[in-house]
């Protein structure tokens, strides 16, 4: 055999092997991206921890069904479904009306996970680091059923955020026992309500969490004697100390006292805009019954009274009502607020008219209603008659998880809707 040939023979092997190697490592990789699609979440609630700053978590729950084809966000009774897909390695779940999503890695085990969640309703875009855990059924893993067994803190509560400063806040605390060491409740405040609320008790303390893609809160509490003593906890940074007494008539000030109309002033439309870019104008709603909706897309309250609005709007449209929704939205670019306007409409399948007011502040509201004494919440419902006068303006709102608040609320708006289009004669 020749030099030559023995070098051809050599360089065609190295090559053959080069060539092997490399369709190896093509199907490893495709073997990968393979087996990825293929992975899904395992059926089961899976314990997800939100770090919002070195010293704080709050826990939240995603309940998974059917293989991964369902996912939710548990807060007590309440169940968010997902909209779930993948991206690359990684899985996204993007709330169905908050503009927020929770983006994740699954761990090689398939047990756990790691991530974070972004909240595009903030001034300033958030991203929280996340991990999840699978096959953990108590919010609040630590919680183990001590002694007293029976729940201490079923019932009405006085509850008082800040105490003995000059920002105390009076509120409404509702809690529920339930199996083993459960607890749910919620709180009623004069502008809404903290909305489903579930966590975990032991002995004389317990601990809540709530996770809707706007909200991260936790609350956690002591019973000292006749008194709960605790602690609040909103956001990133945001904490503050709270107190609770026993009272089943524990009540609010009378929303009468918190908004009303000062004057005879009307709605200062200037710089509204329609979802098309044309400018806002009453005209065509003279002599009609209007319900006016101070919102913002970024406020869970806002997406209740919506859900309540929307049912009342189908019940009652043909009988002349006329509900307009004015958003006032994070951010000071028009057009892509209205732009996230016309998606949330469509998510949220809201068919009555929504109206781009402007920025998110309570100070631009006020001046858009020089009607009224003030705007102190978000949302604040105004009811105008026919004759184009003020009937009554609802500060805030008490949604679902507040029970018997709730139907009391939206019973008195039914019925002065109902009076006002004089359908009781």
């Amino acid at each position: 055999m020749s030099l030559q040939n023995s070098y051809e023979i050599t360089y065609f092997r190295l090559l053959k092997q080069m060539i092997m190697k490399s369709f190896l490592c093509f199907i490893f990789i495709m073997m990968s991206i393979s087996s990825f699609a293929k992975a899904k979440m395992k059926t089961g609630m899976w314990q997800g921890e939100l770090a919002m700053n070195d010293r704080l978590s709050i826990p939240f729950q995603l309940m998974v069904e059917n293989a991964g084809k369902k996912i939710y966000v548990v807060n007590d009774l309440e169940q968010i479904l997902m909209i779930s897909h993948t991206k690359k390695d990684s899985m996204y779940l993007n709330f169905p009306i908050q503009d927020a999503e929770v983006i994740f890695k699954l761990e090689k085990n398939g047990e756990s996970a790691r991530g974070y969640w972004v909240n595009y309703n903030k001034k300033v875009l958030q991203k929280i680091p996340l991990t999840l855990t699978w096959n953990v059924s108590n919010r609040f893993p630590n919680m183990h059923p001590t002694k007293p067994i029976e729940s201490l803190f079923d019932g009405t509560w006085e509850v008082t955020f800040q105490p003995g400063t000059k920002d105390e806040e009076k509120a409404i605390g509702v809690f529920k026992a339930g199996k083993n060491t459960e607890i749910a409740g919620t709180f009623l405040t004069e502008t809404g309500d903290y909305r489903f609320l579930a966590g975990n008790r032991t002995g004389n303390s317990f601990s809540l969490s709530t996770f809707n893609g706007s909200w991260a809160m936790m609350f956690e509490a002591e019973l000292f004697g006749d008194t709960l003593k605790g602690t609040f906890y909103s956001g990133i940074s945001y904490s503050t100390d709270w107190m609770a007494i026993r009272n089943p008539a524990a009540k609010l000030r009378n929303e009468a006292s918190l908004t009303y109309v000062v004057n005879d002033k009307k709605l200062n439309t200037a710089g509204m805009t329609q979802l098309n870019g044309s400018a806002f104008s009453l005209k065509g709603y003279s002599g009609k019954v209007v319900v006016f909706q101070i919102m913002g897309t970024w406020c869970p309250n806002c997406l209740d009274e919506v859900q309540f609005m929307e049912k009342l709007y189908q019940e009652y449209r043909n009988s002349g009502l006329e509900i307009i929704a004015l958003a006032y939205e994070v951010g000071s670019n028009a057009k892509e607020q209205r732009k996230k306007l016309t998606a949330f409409k469509k998510r949220i399948g809201m068919t009555y008219e929504l109206v781009l007011a402007g920025s998110s502040s309570k100070d631009i509201a006020a001046a858009q209603f020089p009607m009224l004494n003030g705007i102190m919440s978000f949302p604040t419902t105004v009811i105008i008659g026919k004759d184009g006068k003020v009937l009554s303006v609802h500060t805030g709102y008490s949604g679902p998880a507040t029970g018997i608040a709730h139907k009391e609320l939206t019973d008195k708006i039914q019925l002065e809707i109902e009076m006002a289009l004089d359908l009781l004669k």
